[in-house]
């Protein structure tokens, strides 16, 4: 790390506090930020369902997932040493966010595709987002930009340690063991 990473870190560090104050979002705000039928969120759908059109959800719907994480692979995923949050918009054209929040755009793309049980799991150790199809059980890592399906999806799940999922439509409070 070069002296201007460890100088921008140290003040990044000492204003901490501030910092996440300004940027913290509450449960209620983190639901209202899936947004499936916002016109950037619609915009970002159409253009990546375009090449499946005409959408039919019952016989495409993998192939949407597919394109929505390949869209949402050109994000990386930037840990800083504060909390922080940025718009769809600024992360699309920064390329850059947090792990919360390239989850919560996935989920409101993967809601805007049709799923009504796609939802952010927020985890003691990590974010991701799952969504039943079939009865089929999946989840994706946003980190690794990975779709995972059936035992692979649930181990990623439990490992994340979940505390809470939600989408626009519901909140589950995980259960304590």
């Amino acid at each position: 790390m070069g002296k201007r990473e460890e100088l921008m870190e140290f003040l990044l560090l000492r204003h901490k506090a501030e910092l996440e104050e300004k940027e913290a979002r509450s449960l209620s705000l983190l639901r209202q930020t899936i947004s499936p039928y916002s016109a950037y969120v619609s915009k970002i759908k159409t253009e990546i369902l375009a090449p499946l059109a005409p959408y039919i959800k019952e016989e495409q719907f993998l192939a949407a997932v597919d394109r929505i994480i390949a869209h949402c692979a050109r994000i990386e995923v930037i840990s800083l040493p504060v909390d922080y949050s940025l718009s769809f918009e600024e992360m699309e054209s920064l390329r850059a966010g947090s792990l919360l929040d390239k989850c919560l755009m996935l989920a409101s793309l993967l809601r805007a595709a049709g799923s009504e049980n796609a939802a952010v799991v927020a985890g003691e150790n990590y974010f991701l987002v799952k969504f039943q199809l079939n009865e089929n059980q999946f989840a994706i890592d946003a980190k690794e930009n990975k779709l995972l399906k059936g035992k692979d999806a649930e181990k990623l799940i439990a490992d994340s340690k979940p505390q809470y999922t939600f989408n626009d439509l519901f909140f589950e409070i995980a259960e304590k063991e």
